[in-house]
């Protein structure tokens, strides 16, 4: 019986890896891989005219253009739901402006992280002073109504610093934000792309509601998958790391964060670069930098040299 019981553990192993080292042939196989999004979450995840786009939407179709499939995405109604709904199937992959945290750490396997963040908030300009620029003005504020989005990091972190009856929990980012325009709430607390793009997206705001956006925190947003592929996680490595040296993932933030043009809104002139001209000045800056570098660590670390 015994003998029995360990022959049938070391099959059920062997074929459990199996199971697990196949999931980039079982996507490819498939021809389809399924992409959890967030919702509304400018500009990472948008939709217009039935369409969605966005920073995120292009990385997962340009993923699956090297996979050679094609990609369907799906969007849970709250944020919480993202973790289940992939360990349950729904989805391969999370590609959602996620935060890396170790308590998700423990139920799925983060890729390298593909863009950094801060905690940062929007909050009637009436309730802080002039000078204020950073989340932590928010504490100066008595019996303070803040509004932030469930089941991310941003709950979490106002629940450490606030008490439990000042928060107003929203499903989206977006709505939060549009409760502070109506007056529900003083205050609202997100990542900084969000606080970023709407203080660019809603001049007409600018007079009565102030972006605080001095970093705070250090926080990364990075893909997920399910627990126990080594390979699909190497490969997603590879891939984060071929986006951020040949220019791609730059270029996405220069077109979503400062040429903005999905935008209807007015936002401040840009200088338009085709994408020859933006690798180019990316490779001479960084040159110049590495010269720099060098330059100040032959001489001893000055900060100077002739």
């Amino acid at each position: 019986m015994k003998k029995w019981l360990v022959l049938f553990n070391l099959c059920f192993t062997v074929w459990s890896s199996f199971v697990h080292a196949g999931e980039l042939e079982r996507i490819q196989n498939k021809g389809l891989i399924t992409v959890s999004l967030n919702r509304e979450y400018p500009p990472f995840a948008m939709q217009k005219d039935g369409k969605l786009f966005g920073l995120d939407v292009d990385l997962a179709h340009l993923l699956a253009e090297y996979l050679n499939v094609k990609v369907k995405f799906i969007q849970p109604q709250s944020y919480d739901q993202q973790i289940p709904k992939l360990l349950a199937g729904e989805s391969d992959i999370i590609i959602a402006a996620m935060t890396r945290t170790i308590e998700r750490g423990l139920k799925v396997n983060f890729a390298d992280p593909y863009f950094e963040i801060s905690q940062a908030a929007l909050v009637k300009r009436n309730l802080v002073s002039d000078d204020a620029d950073s989340y932590f003005d928010l504490l100066e504020i008595e019996d303070i109504r803040l509004g932030v989005k469930a089941g991310t990091t941003h709950e979490i972190f106002a629940r450490e610093l606030f008490a439990a009856r000042a928060l107003k929990l929203y499903p989206t980012a977006a709505a939060a934000a549009n409760a502070l325009i109506k007056g529900e709430v003083d205050a609202v607390v997100a990542d900084s792309p969000f606080v970023r793009v709407w203080r660019a997206t809603h001049p007409e705001h600018y007079q009565k509601i102030v972006a605080l956006l001095q970093p705070v925190t250090k926080e990364y947003y990075a893909f997920a998958i399910r627990p126990g592929d080594q390979t699909f996680l190497n490969w997603l490595n590879l891939f984060v790391g071929e986006i951020k040296t040949d220019g791609t993932l730059d270029l996405l933030k220069y077109e979503y964060f400062e040429q903005m043009r999905w935008t209807r809104q007015k936002t401040m002139p840009q200088k338009t670069l085709t994408r020859a001209q933006f690798l180019k000045n990316r490779f001479v800056a960084r040159k110049k930098a590495m010269i720099e570098k060098r330059r100040k660590e032959f001489l001893g670390g000055g900060d100077h040299y002739e």
